[in-house]
């Protein structure tokens, strides 16, 4: 339990010092000049990290992260940042090029690049192109046994996935998303029930697919209001061997309410892989985009997963804002709601924005589960 103690200490600290002096005008005056001031220090620094250009920002940072599959990351991050000036409604929609090269206390080695990029009023653009090597772990599907113990096991892969739409009109688009991957698995117990896994051989993946995208929220990065639903059927192909094919579906909807400063976010969202899915690719329920109080992402897996959340997103001081979350979710073979085998997850998180103008947060988020599970997350933008 000691990360939320830590972060809830820090959320107290922030609130405190901007609340401080309230008792009589001069110790407010005294407290809101301090404020400002260690504002102005915190931005000054910032500032020998970002380089603002003709058409843009870049920011370099240090690169950092947890999650209980990967450990303590460390490495670089840089991030360009520049505006779509076709977008309709203005303001809406933000290019951004976030790169990172990590390694971690458990083993791992990451190379990743992400890109968003809104290339016009009709057509916008996202891809992402990874190479990871890490010590991972499988805890077979969770209708087959819970209590199952993990295999452990090094993992490499390399790839790609885009995915490119076409507005409509009306806040609708649609397009097709693809992505190739290569898999390659090191075995270091449990030989035999490894191999025994679909997928184990690793080799070569590609998927592509359809898109249906209603997105109506008035910012991509930090949404205050609108709605967003996303609907995609993605056909894959495994090469190999045992080569073979299967379909993954997925569907996500998200509603924002602004009040004031504050923002109530809330995520409807299921995903269905049919039977022959790589075990490496079923739908995952937890980890830091998923339910945060289950902190191995591949910990809680099957064919079927779906999940209801609602999260409080509150700007606390300068930079910094907070987040309470509730969650709730089931992962089963096929989609089914049984109230037994609901898992909850509620946390807390921390947010920093990095960008002088725009809303792109570094998050920090603890959370816990009624299956005994715990969470702690520090990774790029909001979970939904």
């Amino acid at each position: 339990m000691r990360p939320f103690y830590i972060l809830l200490l820090l959320l107290t600290v922030i609130h405190k010092e901007g609340a401080h002096g309230q008792n009589n005008k001069h110790a407010t005056l005294k407290s809101e000049h301090r404020i400002s001031g260690l504002a102005d220090l915190g931005e000054r620094m910032l500032d020998h990290l970002t380089f603002p250009t003709p058409k843009g920002i870049w920011a370099i940072y240090p690169a950092g992260g947890y999650s209980s599959r990967t450990g303590l990351e460390f490495g670089l991050m840089p991030v360009y940042s520049w505006g779509s000036p076709d977008s309709q409604p203005a303001n809406r929609e933000v290019n951004t090029l976030t790169s990172s090269m990590q390694f971690s206390t458990k083993g791992m080695v990451e190379v990743r690049s992400e890109l968003d990029w809104y290339l016009s009023s009709l057509w916008q653009f996202s891809g992402r192109i990874e190479a990871l090597r890490i010590n991972d772990r499988y805890w077979d599907r969770w209708s087959q046994n819970k209590t199952a113990q993990p295999i452990d096991y090094r993992s490499s892969r390399y790839g790609l996935k885009t995915e490119i739409l076409r507005h409509l009109g009306h806040q609708l688009h649609v397009g097709m998303s693809s992505e190739i991957w290569h898999y390659q698995f090191d075995n270091r117990n449990a030989h035999l029930a490894f191999e025994q896994l679909s997928g184990s051989e690793g080799g070569w993946l590609a998927g592509a697919g359809p898109v249906l995208l209603f997105d109506q929220r008035d910012h991509v990065l930090y949404p205050r209001s609108g709605s967003y639903f996303k609907a995609a059927w993605t056909l894959f192909q495994k090469g190999g061997p045992n080569a073979n094919t299967y379909n993954n579906y997925l569907l996500d909807l998200r509603h924002f309410y602004g009040v004031g400063r504050t923002v109530l976010a809330f995520q409807s969202l299921w995903e269905y892989s049919d039977p022959g899915t790589p075990f490496f690719m079923l739908p995952q329920l937890g980890g830091k985009d998923r339910l945060r109080g289950i902190g191995h992402s591949k910990s809680v897996v099957d064919h079927s997963a779906w999940l209801l959340r609602g999260e409080l997103r509150v700007p606390v001081w300068w930079r910094f804002g907070a987040v309470v979350f509730s969650e709730v979710g089931q992962s089963a073979r096929q989609l089914r709601l049984s109230r037994k085998e609901l898992i909850a997850s509620n946390g807390i998180g921390l947010r920093f924005r990095i960008l002088p103008d725009e809303p792109l947060h570094i998050r920090i988020d603890a959370g816990w589960s009624s299956e005994g599970h715990q969470g702690l997350f520090i990774s790029l933008k909001e979970a939904f």
